[in-house]
């Protein structure tokens, strides 16, 4: 399993994510990263273990409100041997415009920055769209995005995050229930688990039930994950 530090990022610096609930977000301040500087939290967590693959979502960007693309183009050029995936509220192909120069991002599409499912049938076709990875959002319990995507296996990515945002910052464990049912609707499905992640116990049941990548943040930033912890669950050379 690989898993994958996250970075949510707001006004141009990392923020420390809870439940969803974007509007009380606070920039990140623990011993692992004091400084909410994204390069600096990159560098804090590359001390710790060498990922090979950051999740970097822009708030901001996602909510409507303003865009980040300056901070996230110069992580990816900064550490061009590490893998990016971005998701910057991407709701068509023009979204993509900002970024598509760089080759170490991987455009992230969220579900609930989708207007419809033609439109993402649409974007799919582009060449640019072509390792692109689905996030299925879910929160308290409703599914975000168009009506009847989450009936649709057959358009999602071969790589699919199942964000749970109710999950996010807290220490209730992953939605392992979720995960699970997304499984069972395709085959050969890539999963990301995004949301609950605590500790080493989490990531170890959530390797057993066989999921392909693992979002972290605030068990990395509050130091519940270690170097030890991360060299026994995770892989390296991501695919």
């Amino acid at each position: 399993m690989y898993v994958i530090p996250v970075l949510d990022l707001k006004a141009g610096v990392v923020v420390l994510a809870v439940g969803g609930q974007r509007d009380v977000y606070h920039p990140l301040d623990t011993l692992l990263c004091p400084d909410p500087s994204p390069r600096l939290v990159v560098e804090a967590c590359l001390r710790i273990f060498s990922f090979e693959i950051f999740y970097l979502a822009d708030l901001d960007a996602i909510e409507d409100i303003a865009h980040n693309a300056d901070p996230v183009l110069r992580l990816a050029r900064a550490y061009p041997d590490i893998e990016f995936w971005v998701d910057a509220g991407f709701a068509d192909l023009n979204d993509l415009m900002p970024f598509e120069a760089v080759g170490n991002i991987r455009y992230v599409i969220g579900s609930e920055s989708l207007r419809s499912i033609d439109g993402y049938r649409l974007m799919q076709r582009d060449r640019r769209m072509a390792r692109h990875i689905l996030s299925l959002d879910v929160k308290d319990g409703l599914e975000l995005g168009p009506r009847g995507l989450i009936d649709q296996p057959q358009l999602w990515s071969d790589t699919i995050i199942s964000m749970d945002l109710t999950q996010v910052g807290r220490a209730a464990g992953p939605n392992l229930d979720r995960i699970r049912e997304l499984r069972k609707r395709r085959r050969n499905l890539n999963v990301a688990a995004a949301g609950g992640v605590r500790n080493i116990d989490d990531l170890l049941s959530l390797r057993s039930e066989g999921v392909t990548y693992a979002l972290v943040a605030t068990a990395l930033y509050n130091q519940d994950l270690s170097t030890a912890d991360l060299t026994r669950v995770a892989k390296k050379n991501a695919p």
